[in-house]
């Protein structure tokens, strides 16, 4: 019984999983405030940026704190963390946000259905990139 509890609690606990749950309500959070925004009378373009930036801020947060865990050992650790999600997002934000004008302008598809699919698409690329170049302390 309770290797079984230690078993289900590292999956619960992994990475993954956090990411998952985290990327879920990040993601309800990004298409929630885009349609929101649109809602209220604001470009396309102009909603999904600010959306963009709001998402990001809230991901770093979630993902520094309970998905990769991440310890800053000084204020300059910190920084260059930051700095390395802020361009590692920057990427993924670059084509979360043309990906969308692109769908919506040259492919004439929904703009809130291209929102959703972009968003699977940055999901997958950010939680490589989060893992692999942005949170490199162990937990």
């Amino acid at each position: 019984m309770q290797i079984k509890r230690r078993q289900i609690n590292r999956i619960l606990n992994s990475d993954k999983v956090l990411y998952g749950v985290f990327g879920i309500i990040t993601s309800i959070l990004n298409i929630v405030l885009f349609q929101v925004l649109i809602w209220t009378g604001l470009d396309y373009r102009y909603s999904n940026f600010i959306t963009l930036v709001v998402v990001k801020l809230a991901a770093y947060l979630c993902n520094k704190n309970f998905v990769f865990q991440s310890k800053s050992g000084s204020r300059l650790e910190l920084l260059k963390e930051f700095c390395r999600f802020v361009v590692a997002r920057g990427a993924t934000m670059i084509i979360d946000y043309f990906g969308l004008i692109f769908m919506a302008e040259n492919l004439r598809a929904d703009k809130f259905i291209s929102k959703c699919l972009i968003t699977v698409l940055v999901i997958a690329i950010n939680y490589f990139v989060g893992k692999k170049h942005v949170f490199k302390t162990n937990r």
